[in-house]
């Protein structure tokens, strides 16, 4: 029962955070996803054991911990790609807007400060 509850909770809690625009709409399939899966193998217990068996797993709960590690280091790796790629576009980002800045400065004529016009 707290299976089947914990994992209703985090399919609303992912409802939620895609209303508040918090969660991208890429990333709440993969959490969905994840929810509805939790939520198959709460209903249908026997399925880690199936799973195990016809891995080759002797102990049941292992397999899910493997999947669950597995699952986490994909996510982390997929998340230290868009960061890399964020981080480069970022970078050219202010390359650009330094180019930008020193073209309208060279482009402006000189003004005369309001000390040296005598005002």
């Amino acid at each position: 029962m707290i299976a089947i509850f914990g994992s209703i909770a985090v399919a609303m809690c992912v409802f939620e955070l895609i209303r508040r625009r918090k969660l991208r709409e890429e990333y709440a399939l993969f959490w969905l996803g994840a929810s509805v899966v939790l939520l198959g193998v709460s209903f249908w217990r026997r399925s880690i054991d199936l799973a195990a068996r016809l891995v080759g797993v002797a102990y049941p709960p292992s397999l899910l911990l493997l999947v669950v590690v597995v699952v986490g280091f994909m996510l982390a790796m997929h998340y230290s790609i868009s960061l890399s790629r964020l981080a480069e576009q970022n970078k050219r980002l202010a390359q650009e807007l330094a180019l930008l800045r020193h073209e309208v400065s060279m482009s402006k004529p000189a003004q005369p400060s309001a000390r040296t016009s005598g005002i």
